[in-house]
């Protein structure tokens, strides 16, 4: 089902199904096929990642002093994107399926994965002993989550970070309107699928009711592709936020 405009909710355990048959197709060859889709397109899915990367990299500045809280990690694509020697990461993602690949495919001392909600972060945090972090990615999450979700994981990321924090959100947005996917069958997945795709004005509301309260600045934004091939949906585009505290 589409629907457009109108707020509708989706449901997780959908979501975590979807998610446990995508874990079930990972393969070697294509590795992020599993989060990015295109199965059929391995190429399209290494220039996405290479060109993303190359964008978004720079604006985390990190260090040897850089703490990452990667939420809905994966199979710990941006684990793998990290060049520097930094503190620690850590991967959380509610797909235990997802968190075993990662685990297994990445084994970096200071590197952990955990099982969890993004709207449970401060708990899964705490339940694991963990610190505050100061630099949380969140990428392609916020999509899955139900406004009133959406904005609890919001207010628990200003809780579990460092007073000087940079956040990094790269979400697919809706062009002109807000679309909600509702159990909605894909073709190009073979699988029904859940996702809210809200729009600019939507997710700048958002921030300025969690994130802007808590101390945050925007501090950059804008489209992560150029290129028609790399953004080839019609209704959505790949957006990122810079924001800094």
């Amino acid at each position: 089902m589409r629907i457009v405009k109108e707020t509708a909710e989706i449901d997780y355990t959908e979501t975590q199904r979807f998610f446990q048959n995508r874990a079930g197709k990972f393969r070697q060859e294509n590795p992020y096929s599993v989060t990015m889709y295109q199965d059929n397109n391995a190429d399209l899915v290494k220039e996405r990642n290479r060109r993303e990367v190359e964008k978004l990299y720079p604006l985390l500045r990190l260090d040897k002093g850089s703490r990452v809280l990667d939420v809905a990690c994966g199979i710990g694509r941006w684990a793998d994107a990290i060049e520097d020697a930094i503190e620690e990461y850590c991967g959380v993602d509610f797909s235990g399926e997802l968190i075993e690949i990662a685990r297994g495919r990445n084994g970096k001392q200071n590197y952990r994965f955990y099982e969890g909600a993004a709207y449970e972060i401060e708990e899964v945090l705490e339940r694991h002993g963990c610190g505050k972090y100061n630099v949380i990615l969140l990428i392609g999450i916020l999509m899955y989550l139900n406004d009133k979700d959406m904005e609890c994981a919001l207010e628990q990321i200003g809780k579990v970070c460092e007073e000087h924090t940079t956040i990094c959100i790269r979400e697919p947005v809706g062009i002109c309107e807000r679309l909600t996917l509702k159990d909605f069958y894909s073709e190009e997945l073979d699988d029904t699928y859940n996702a809210i795709y809200r729009t600019r004005e939507e997710m700048s509301k958002i921030f300025s009711d969690t994130l802007l309260k808590n101390g945050f600045q925007i501090q950059e934004e804008g489209f992560v592709f150029e290129e028609a091939n790399l953004n080839n949906r019609k209704e959505t585009a790949q957006y990122y936020y810079i924001l800094e505290r």
